[in-house]
């Protein structure tokens, strides 16, 4: 984690408080929502534990800042336009299950690759923060998106 990402308190649903870095926030129509990563075990190569990043935006309610923390360098997107394309369901997740020896992982399709859930330009750019996640190379699913892996 670079030194210049800010820190803030993420309550877990049970109550438990950990510290989180702060990348993103952004305005939805009933408030704030913040891009948190949290950093815990996953399992590795051999069954050995491996720290990972895990992504995740949050409602406001979820999220504190930290006493004297700086949030003024927090990258913050605005409300999105009424009609706004970018919230048109346009790509897909497909999930793939566990095998022996070979961890889950998902794709990130075009709508139409694979049947799946329709998602928006938010989502499948969560997604793609995720542990495991890629798009796919089938439908070239990175050429639609604003992502530069």
């Amino acid at each position: 984690m670079p030194a210049s990402v800010a820190r803030v308190v993420v309550v877990l649903p049970d109550g438990q408080e950990l510290r989180a870095s702060l990348y993103e926030r952004r305005r939805v129509p009933d408030g704030w929502q913040y891009r948190v990563a949290i950093t815990l075990w996953q399992a590795g190569n051999g069954g050995r534990q491996e720290p990972v990043e895990h992504n995740v935006w949050l409602d406001a309610i979820h999220v504190r800042p930290i006493e004297g923390g700086d949030y003024s360098t927090v990258p913050t997107r605005p409300a999105a336009p009424a009609g706004d394309g970018g919230a048109r369901p346009s790509w897909t997740i497909q999930n793939l299950p566990h095998r022996p020896g070979h961890p889950g992982a998902r794709l990130v399709h075009v709508i139409g690759c694979q049947p799946g859930a329709p998602i928006d330009l938010d989502q499948a750019l969560d997604a793609l923060q995720q542990p495991r996640t890629v798009p796919c190379l089938q439908c070239k699913a990175a050429t639609s998106l604003p992502w530069a892996g």
